[in-house]
């Protein structure tokens, strides 16, 4: 075999190598509808309380539900929804929220519907080159406040590369993350 056929395929694996880990390396962003919504969010008005906070390696990721919960309220917001963060401290992304004490909550202070969610999944490879993968997903539960019957939910996960050029935290990942999720609840 000559030196220049060798050279070509040496390339040519090389150049399959790369298409190979670009196509492994891609991100994705995956939502789902969990249960049909049983009324439409227009034309209620919308207390959102902060997501619970997640577990990584059996320890609670603190800072994260809060500001998932608001960059959520902000994409109900842009759909033309009425929507706000709740008001009261009683409420924290540290513990779970209690069905029971949100509707009382959200029906006392005028809401229609309530919107709970916990943040199931969190990971932050910290580094561009750590090879770990940034990853989120959220889950949401949207309530009629009167009654606490469930009247839908839906689901999402977003994961960056394991090989990336951006030195960005997970925290990229609230605002399109919750976009798809509320188009999901909007359909």
């Amino acid at each position: 075999m000559n030196m220049n056929r060798k050279k070509s395929i040496m390339i040519f694996i090389g150049f399959l190598f790369f298409c190979m880990l670009f196509l492994v390396s891609c991100a994705g962003l995956d939502v789902k509808r969990d249960a049909p919504m049983k009324s439409s969010l227009q034309g209620n008005r919308i207390v959102v309380f902060p997501f619970y906070d997640p577990f990584y390696k059996g320890r609670q990721i603190q800072g994260v539900g809060e500001p998932f919960a608001s960059a959520f309220v902000n994409k109900l917001l842009a759909a033309g929804v009425s929507a706000e963060l709740s008001k009261s401290r009683e409420f924290s992304s540290l513990n779970m929220v209690d069905i029971e004490k949100a509707c009382s909550y959200a029906a006392g202070n005028g809401y229609n519907m309530l919107i709970m969610g916990i943040v199931t999944e969190w990971i932050d490879g910290v580094t561009q080159w750590s090879g770990i993968v940034d990853v989120a997903a959220l889950s949401v539960k949207v309530y009629r406040s009167n009654t606490c019957e469930l009247s839908g939910s839906a689901s999402g996960r977003q994961n960056g590369t394991w090989w990336t050029l951006v030195n960005e935290p997970t925290t990229r990942f609230y605002e399109p993350l919750s976009e798809k999720i509320v188009e999901v609840l909007l359909k």
